[in-house]
């Protein structure tokens, strides 16, 4: 209910039609664009596994290699982290955690008026 309320009053904020009444008309659009798309997703698929195939490396190796690298940069980024940033992350971790907390006790109606306050002041419109 909440993202509902959310999108109404945005549409409102934007001074965009209801778009109730556009629905039908789009979506016998979007139904063809999506079978486009998933032709096309489809065939990137196919070309893909193709290649991979032709290429003659085994899935395995791939993924063993990728693992290693993986590895060779969390000890990279291990090593330039100090504990002096490790602390700082950890602080702002807890910071943002105890903001978001705040934001998660608001009740549906405040926090709806908070979003749509929060839209008018990036867009600029009142």
């Amino acid at each position: 209910m909440f993202e509902s309320l959310q999108k109404i009053l945005l549409n409102k904020a934007m001074g965009k039609a209801d778009k109730k009444k556009n629905r039908k008309a789009n979506e016998k659009d979007k139904h063809s664009q999506e079978s486009d798309l998933r032709t096309l997703s489809g065939v990137a698929l196919d070309d893909a596994i193709q290649k991979l195939e032709n290429s003659g490396e085994k899935m395995n190796d791939l993924l063993a290699k990728n693992e290693d690298l993986l590895a060779q940069v969390k000890a990279e980024a291990a090593k330039k982290m100090t504990p002096e940033r490790r602390a700082l992350i950890e602080s702002a971790q807890k910071v943002r955690k105890a903001k978001a907390q705040i934001l998660e006790d608001l009740d549906d109606e405040t926090r709806a008026k908070l979003y749509l306050t929060a839209i008018r002041a990036f867009t600029g419109r009142n």
